[in-house]
């Protein structure tokens, strides 16, 4: 699932990529790249009034740089991830990079990857959310 609104635009597994990699300062590094569906983001909007038709190309969402406490294989669970944080970068790609805000990192094991956040699209602030298993 890769929501924005109402609106699943699916994942692009394939085109994804998600590392968490040990530091020599005792910290691991999460860097997460999600790319939605091309063929689900066509589909949604083929249509001229469909709400997202206005898009040329299917939103991705990144996040860069993100430090937790901790070398071991462990998941990482509901991390609040800190607007004003400066050694990361995240936002949500459609046209523009959009700021996601309120955004937590729910799960990140090898089983499964869950982010939740709030977006804004002409003035309208949705619910955005990634949900999807993984293959370790």
């Amino acid at each position: 699932m890769f929501r924005i609104g109402d609106t699943n635009f699916e994942v692009d597994v394939a085109k994804s990529h998600i590392s968490l990699a040990p530091r020599a300062d005792g910290m691991r590094e999460i860097n997460i790249r999600i790319e939605a569906d091309d063929e689900v983001f066509m589909r949604l909007t083929e249509d001229d009034d469909a709400p997202w038709s206005w898009a040329l190309y299917p939103p991705s969402f990144l996040l860069q740089g993100l430090l937790v406490a901790g070398t071991d294989d462990g998941p990482v669970q509901m991390l609040a991830v800190d607007a004003g944080n400066t050694d990361c970068e995240s936002a949500l790609y459609m046209m523009e990079y959009r700021e996601v805000a309120d955004l937590r990192l729910v799960e990140l094991s090898a089983q499964r990857l869950a982010i939740t956040g709030k977006v804004e699209f002409f003035g309208k602030n949705l619910p955005f959310a990634i949900d999807m298993p993984r293959i370790s």
